[in-house]
């Protein structure tokens, strides 16, 4: 197959459909009669939702419909991993970022939906809002979730760390922190609905990366057979992991419901940034020890990884994060913790790499500083400890095959034209 595709120029079956403009994104899709919806979002990071007043908006002219918690009972929670995100934020709830969803404004147009938006009144009793995961694990800490803000705590241990630091000549123990990072794809979030009276089917054309994830939790949030939800999709205008998350395909489906014709929901930039999915930022903290001569013996870890209001994939990707916590580099002692944490900010999700680049961060610069102490050439320090055959990884996996890291850095190397070279 490598010699088949690798190095060679080959078509890319899609290429003519989006130069030519045939290609049909979700905010393409346009049916007669269709209606608009737009979402009146918290106003406030933390607090509990008081009152929520509707009047002056439903009496705009072309509104058609607001739905709200109160109308929708029966809804569950969403989310991919834990169901912990609602659909609609209700009365004597709380909101725990400025994307939670409070009502559903169905119109006639986006103009009329976005100006019945502005005029739905809300009360809320405010809260400390906690943005800094360090302050969600304090013991004083306001609870984001009622079971706490720790979200999840995983352990990684392998060989013995005593030893490895005792080996060592020399220990690096720095602070590493990385930040939010929208994946900014070039299509924002958007979708289509419709609801067949006959069949009381719902198809639904929005873009996801998990479409039968997508299905199930849709069906279990309103109540409906996984049978009776369809979800088509159109091309994917990128995504990089912020279209694994659920995002205008639940408050479509109720409108669709509602109202009984074609209704769209198309985010805007801002709305996108706000609502959906981030990086998670890490808090990594990693200590290394080397011998004189250049060989790494220990490695310790302790990961905080801020995953928002809600978990979405937060659970695996801080997890997942610290089992790359040595890189492709050959360490016998490993010892790490892992924690997701709750705080008020955008909920944080899958984006390519799914926790390993935040760390390549930490661990790549541990390496520079080490080989700088050493006195030794950072390419040959990398070699020196990289990757073979026969290889285990921090949680004992051995490497069989496809171990190309020596090959890649020394041709990186002589790509970048590294004028100290190898040796």
């Amino acid at each position: 197959m490598s010699k088949q595709y690798v190095g060679k120029n080959i078509y890319k079956v899609d290429a003519q459909d989006k130069v030519t403009g045939k290609a049909q994104y979700s905010d393409d899709i346009y049916f007669d009669d269709m209606l608009y919806l737009k979402i009146k979002r918290a106003v406030h990071p933390h607090a509990y939702l008081c009152k929520l007043n509707i009047e002056k908006a439903k009496k705009l002219p072309g509104v058609v419909k607001i739905i709200t918690a109160a109308d929708v009972p029966h809804i569950k929670n969403f989310g991919l991993i834990i169901k912990d995100q609602p659909v609609l934020i209700g009365i004597g709830e709380k909101m725990r970022y400025m994307g939670d969803a409070l009502a559903i404004v169905v119109a006639e147009s986006k103009e009329i939906a976005s100006k019945a938006v502005r005029l739905i009144e809300t009360e809320v009793e405010k809260l400390e809002i906690v943005s800094n995961p360090l302050r969600a694990m304090e013991d004083d800490a306001p609870l984001i979730h009622k079971d706490g803000n720790v979200l999840s705590t995983h352990f990684l241990e392998k060989g013995d760390i005593k030893k490895g630091f005792s080996d060592a000549d020399i220990i690096e123990d720095n602070v590493y922190k990385t930040t939010f990072i929208d994946q900014l794809p070039l299509q924002v979030e958007a979708g289509v609905a419709y609801y067949d009276k006959e069949s009381e089917n719902i198809k639904i054309w929005a873009a996801t990366q998990w479409l039968h994830d997508t299905q199930a939790d849709i069906a279990q949030s309103i109540g409906f057979p996984k049978d009776k939800i369809r979800v088509i999709q159109p091309v994917i205008g990128g995504a990089f992991g912020k279209k694994e998350d659920i995002s205008v395909h639940i408050h479509l489906a109720l409108a669709a419901i509602a109202t009984k014709r074609p209704v769209k929901l198309s985010y805007s930039r801002e709305e996108s940034m706000i609502a959906q999915s981030k990086r998670h930022p890490f808090i990594i903290r990693i200590k290394t020890g080397v011998t004189e001569k250049g060989y790494l013996t220990a490695c310790q870890v302790d990961v905080i990884g801020d995953t928002g209001a809600y978990a979405s994939s937060g659970l695996a990707v801080v997890h997942k994060g610290m089992y790359h916590c040595t890189g492709p580099y050959n360490i016998d002692n490993v010892k790490g913790v892992a924690r997701a944490v709750y705080t008020n900010n955008t909920y944080c999700g899958a984006m390519r790499g799914f926790g390993t680049t935040q760390l390549a961060f930490a661990y790549e610069s541990q390496m520079d500083i080490l080989a700088y102490k050493l006195g030794m050439n950072p390419v040959k320090f990398r070699l020196q400890n990289a990757y073979d055959i026969g290889s285990k990884t921090p949680n004992g996996q051995k490497l069989t095959r496809s171990v190309g890291v020596k090959k890649t850095i020394e041709e990186a190397a002589m790509m970048a034209d590294w004028k100290r070279g190898i040796k």
